[in-house]
């Protein structure tokens, strides 16, 4: 299932203790309900002025770490069979990984529904991508910062604007090539006050690239980056005229717009956000899997639930609701147009 399909359906049913009832009832069962987001390492080749890894004090309290082959195979073993989806890559760079492609063999092993890859684009090699493509990879998703070539240099420090086309060029040519229609290409696009207008010459750039998804996110202040301009509020109007121009140029298209509309300073509590952040999510990466304190190299998944009363906790928010759970998280805030 696409994540289009599961953004409305988390809309269509506004109800979270419906939704609670529906995760406890999968997971009683062993039905696929999460969503798994998979780092195999923690670390980055770009040092991107929006992301952590522009803050040298981040990095130093978090050193590079990967999981072995052995720990990646006990985490498939524990969480693949209820994913729905999984997510290679989530806050770090997974093609810095070395066998990056082989965890897209590995998810389809497990017959998880939906496998899609997150990437900056710039370690991409041809032989990757056609190994990507033939092991059934459903979609990958390219982050860029910048339309133009000094706006993207400079917002991904080390990245190189002729690699990233030359790259996306690759995936469309081999796609045809071994006549796939998958994996489906989504351009991920965060957006800040200095980038913001460039959006207007979108598809100058990218039109030609056969893309799926265009996803719009306003920028998230992750503290001491190397990027200060960290608010949109002050650029609302333009914001919406942006976000109103893409509607229309990407429904001519036929793209599916992703984009924070009515809130792109993430100053309003989001109820949707609820739900996928406490039961669905499953972050999984050498610093943290799925909670802070799970060891799971001495205990399983479903000792771990039981022992922390997981279930009981859901029926609770089934029962009773907890509306101290509803803040302005950026997570599953994104409108479908």
């Amino acid at each position: 299932m696409r994540s289009e399909s599961l953004l409305r359906l988390n809309r269509l049913v506004p109800s979270n203790r419906l939704k609670f009832l529906i995760v406890l009832a999968a997971d009683v069962v062993g039905a696929r309900h999460m969503i798994v987001r998979f780092d195999p390492i923690q670390a980055c080749n770009l040092r991107c002025g929006m992301c952590y890894f522009s803050d040298h004090e981040w990095i130093e309290r978090n050193p590079v770490k990967r999981f072995s082959k052995d720990e990646i195979l006990r985490l498939a073993d524990m969480f693949f069979p209820q994913a729905i989806q999984l997510h290679i890559g989530a806050r770090t760079e997974p093609t810095v990984y070395k066998d990056y492609p082989s965890l897209v063999r590995l998810g389809k092993q497990y017959k998880i529904p939906f496998i899609g890859l997150t990437t900056n684009g710039q370690l991409l090699t041809r032989t990757n991508i056609r190994l990507l493509i033939e092991d059934g990879l459903d979609e990958i998703t390219l982050s860029t910062h910048g339309i133009k070539k000094d706006t993207y240099e400079k917002m991904m420090r080390g990245a190189s604007f002729e690699t990233f086309h030359r790259n996306l060029k690759t995936i469309v040519d081999t796609k045809r090539e071994l006549k796939k229609d998958n994996p489906a290409i989504r351009i991920n696009y965060t957006v800040n006050p200095d980038n913001l207008s460039e959006l207007y010459r979108f598809f100058d750039f990218f039109g030609n690239y056969d893309i799926t998804t265009l996803q719009i996110r306003p920028i998230i202040d992750l503290g001491r980056t190397d990027y200060k301009n960290k608010s949109l509020v002050k650029h609302r109007q333009q914001y919406n005229c942006v976000i109103d121009f893409l509607i229309s140029q990407c429904r001519r298209r036929g793209i599916f717009l992703l984009a924070n509309k009515d809130d792109p300073g993430y100053e309003r509590q989001n109820k949707f956000a609820v739900v996928y952040r406490i039961a669905v999510l499953r972050y999984i990466g050498p610093g943290e899997v799925w909670k802070k304190g799970y060891d799971f190299t001495s205990e399983t998944y479903q000792k771990h639930k039981s022992h922390t009363g997981y279930r009981r906790e859901l029926l609770r928010y089934v029962l009773k609701g907890d509306s101290s759970l509803v803040n302005n998280s950026f997570v599953a805030s994104s409108q479908i147009f």
